[in-house]
């Protein structure tokens, strides 16, 4: 619960230093969500490459993407901006002081990821590996 306060104080001050401060509450949000989404998937392309012989229902992996998406977000918004619990965070002179490197590797560790889950099942379609 700490992590994810402290990602949404960084990004809120990131969306206030774009430009984006009348929606910085549900935009920092909505980065968080969005992250998750791409561990998710990411994770997913990595699960189907290191075992290939798993058999995946479509449409059961679609619903749990559609429920896992809207879920993270109703579940993010209760915990973080409901009943204006992000004027707390943001009051918060703690996360002031800590250093904004998780808050640009957690993205970053998440594109990596997604990646290249991708490029190892294109290099496994192709027939090298």
């Amino acid at each position: 619960m700490r992590f994810l306060e402290y990602l949404y104080y960084k990004y809120y001050h990131f969306q206030v230093r774009v430009g984006h401060g009348d929606i910085a509450s549900f935009s920092a949000m909505l980065i968080i969500s969005f992250t998750v989404m791409l561990y998710y998937f990411g994770i997913f392309f990595m699960v189907i490459n290191l075992f290939p012989d798993i058999p995946i229902n479509k449409s059961f992996f679609l619903s749990l993407t559609i429920i896992l998406f809207f879920g993270l977000i109703i579940v993010f918004y209760l915990i973080l901006v409901h009943k204006e619990k992000y004027i707390k965070i943001i009051k918060n002179d703690s996360l002031q002081r800590r250093s904004s490197l998780k808050a640009i590797l957690f993205p970053l560790l998440a594109f990596i990821l997604f990646n290249l889950g991708w490029i190892l099942k294109m290099l496994q379609n192709q027939g090298r590996i």
